[in-house]
């Protein structure tokens, strides 16, 4: 936890950022790089009819952190994406709870 998914952004893309983004993004969230996932979705986008061409999303979900550190973490993933991808990058951030979220059927 946290986990990272991304979408309008190619394989490579997704490689290159988990590598790039893991030690920035684990110094900045105070968590072990081995807490956080980086996944890929398939996405098609529409408008008015017609497949189009998006910009990259990027959704982060995971336990509430203070504003200063998730803005801190949107700064970093902006600034990685950008220099793969020059176009506008979107970061969404989903606050989960402890009590919603199981691993191994017990919950945080």
């Amino acid at each position: 936890m946290p986990h990272l998914r991304l979408r309008a952004v190619t394989a490579e893309h997704v490689q290159t950022l988990s590598q790039e983004l893991l030690p920035l993004l684990a110094t900045a969230v105070n968590t072990a790089e081995d807490n956080f996932t980086f996944e890929k979705i398939e996405t098609k986008f529409f408008f008015k009819g017609q497949e189009v061409r998006s910009f990259p999303m990027i959704e982060v979900l995971w336990f509430p952190r203070p504003q200063e550190v998730q803005d801190k973490v949107a700064k970093i993933i902006t600034e990685k994406v950008k220099a793969l991808i020059n176009d506008d990058i979107i970061v969404i951030f989903t606050n989960l709870s402890k009590e919603g979220y199981y691993e191994n059927g017990t919950h945080f």
